[in-house]
């Protein structure tokens, strides 16, 4: 186990750096010309689902690097990440659903507190989850949770369900451009 201070430090480091790539993904897609394949990991529209990538996907990178100085030195490495991801997620679905409940518009300073205070959580879970005793199956299950969220968040840019969530309201069409189906033609 490595000390509290570097685990403080690699935290603290992933919190800035999750949320300077989230906000970074957030334009990615239109720098890129909307490559249908740089789409897979950002958002592609302006629907709740494409922006919890923003999220996903700035874990992953940060954790791939982090992975090499702290992965065989904590406890539970991929359950802190997973438990992370989730924790991330739900805070921005949990802020902006209650919000939007009283309101017929998006708050972008809502929806990009929410995302900070997400990637917040995210990483105090992950400091806490290193520190806690070895479970290796669950570890071994978040590693496997992990690649399947990853491949669900891809599949859906191309192939999303005909959901709200999905659906980016500006223009009622879901996922990546070349498969968009207007709402109302459905």
């Amino acid at each position: 186990m490595t000390d509290k201070k570097n685990l403080i430090k690699w935290n603290l480091s992933g919190f800035f750096i999750i949320v300077i790539l989230g906000w970074i993904f957030h334009f990615v897609y239109n720098w890129t010309n909307k490559s249908i394949l740089i789409g897979a990991f950002v958002p592609v529209n302006e629907s709740i689902w494409e922006h919890l990538k923003l999220g996903l996907w700035g874990v992953i990178i940060f954790s791939i690097i982090e992975y090499k100085f702290l992965g065989g030195i904590v406890n539970n490495y991929f359950l802190a990440k997973a438990i992370g991801i989730i924790a991330l997620s739900l805070t921005i679905l949990l802020i902006y659903y209650s919000y939007s409940n009283f309101t017929d518009k998006n708050i972008l300073a809502l929806d990009i507190a929410s995302f900070i205070v997400g990637v917040l959580f995210c990483q105090i879970l992950s400091y806490k989850i290193y520190q806690t005793k070895n479970w290796k199956i669950l570890n071994l299950f978040a590693f496997f949770f992990i690649y399947l969220t990853c491949i669900v968040f891809a599949t859906f840019t191309y192939y999303p369900p005909h959901k709200e969530i999905f659906k980016d309201a500006r223009n009622n069409t879901y996922g990546i451009e070349k498969n968009r189906t207007d709402y109302n033609k459905k």
